[in-house]
């Protein structure tokens, strides 16, 4: 009867150890993931950490002049606007963060530059 219960006791403790062992591996491998899905959102979505300051403001002119009746724009879409502001934050030492064009009938079109 004796060796019956000390054969028990070795199962239990084993099955004990592995228990806790399985619990720590479960652990560490929730805390890989969380760590994961933490660099991943960092990864694919930025202004999610750019909460650290407010983009500045610039404005860029168009330049806009009337040659033979009509107005040409130094600027004439968001794409160019888009250039522009990246070139203006790059000059200015800064990361692009946005750009917003409005586009005018009749005057000349405003570019606005977001810096960070």
């Amino acid at each position: 009867m004796q060796v019956k219960k000390e054969k028990k006791k070795i199962i239990m403790d084993k099955s004990k150890k592995r228990r806790k062992l399985i619990n720590k591996v479960l652990i560490i491998i929730l805390i890989l993931i969380g760590a994961i899905m933490i660099l991943l959102l960092i990864e694919y979505y930025p202004e999610i950490t750019s909460f650290r300051k407010d983009a500045e403001v610039y404005l860029i002119e168009d330049e806009c002049g009337l040659v033979a009746g009509n107005l040409i724009h130094q600027i004439k879409d968001e794409g160019e606007c888009k250039i522009k502001c990246r070139n203006e934050c790059e000059v200015r030492k800064k990361e692009f963060y946005n750009s917003e064009f409005i586009l005018r009938e009749n005057a000349c079109h405003v570019c606005n530059c977001y810096c960070k």
